[in-house]
């Protein structure tokens, strides 16, 4: 009688156990490609605000946007007509979606919570006046503040949007909408951001820790005045040039 041709068992399992070492292999590699794309994703929103900040310095004389805490007037609302959604201004909630996704960092979810305004973390997104993001602005780039400027040194603020050089920080990863950080600024214990931070809402000594978080392997993307984008290790933050006379402090410990 003919016998029927057909795989044995132990010929099963050497494949199986193929299979299993080959994904073994694989696995790591597919998780750092995975990394690398939400990294080069992040990259590209940043950019992208970066320069809606750049045309809007064009059209409103050299200069951003007032700081102010006026519904639709913050600095992610004046942003959103130079990325092609007007209506975001007057409906932040009704427009998270679509072009204004650019806000979030493809590596800090969306938070799902009731309130109004909340902190956000390394690997979640902040919320405030009805906005949402994952991205905080360098302040010093808003010299028309009449809410803290009185208590920060006026001759740290760029006056003009041309006075910052290109090397100047614009945005970056933060767990707020943004910063005035100091170069004799303490790191946080925490970069994860879920244990809060004395710096939250507003601690002389503790801005740099806004940004100074660990989403991108101890190191935050960041956008600067001249569109650039860079990864920059978290160590790295207090040798960039945040304000107008900024010492690069290089004694910096991270925990």
């Amino acid at each position: 009688m003919d016998r029927q041709k057909g795989f044995t068992l132990i010929e099963l399992l050497v494949v199986i156990a193929i299979i299993a070492v080959l994904m073994a292999i694989m696995l790591p590699a597919l998780g750092y490609v995975r990394k690398q794309a939400r990294a080069s994703a992040c990259q590209s929103n940043l950019r992208q605000l970066c320069l809606a900040m750049n045309l809007y310095a064009l059209d409103h004389e050299d200069r951003t946007m007032p700081f102010s805490h006026d519904a639709g007037r913050y600095w992610f609302h004046q942003l959103a007509p130079y990325l092609c959604d007007a209506d975001y201004k007057n409906d932040p909630q009704g427009h998270i979606k679509g072009v204004m996704e650019v806000a979030f960092c493809p590596v800090a979810r969306r938070q799902d919570r009731p309130e109004e305004s909340f902190w956000g973390t390394a690997s979640s997104s902040w919320r405030f006046m009805g906005g949402e993001g994952s991205y905080g602005l360098n302040l010093w780039l808003l010299p028309d503040d009449p809410i803290y400027g009185p208590d920060l040194p006026a001759g740290n603020l760029f006056k003009r949007y041309s006075d910052a050089k290109a090397s100047v920080p614009l945005l970056g990863d933060s767990v707020w909408v943004g910063s005035w950080p100091f170069s004799a600024d303490r790191p946080p214990q925490d970069l994860t951001g879920e244990q809060g931070y004395p710096g939250y809402p507003h601690g002389q000594g503790y801005f740099m820790g806004r940004f100074c978080i660990d989403r991108h392997k101890m190191a935050i993307n960041i956008g600067f005045v001249d569109s650039r984008v860079e990864r920059v290790p978290l160590k790295e933050l207090w040798f960039l040039q945040w304000h107008r006379t900024f010492t690069p402090n290089r004694d910096i410990t991270l925990p």
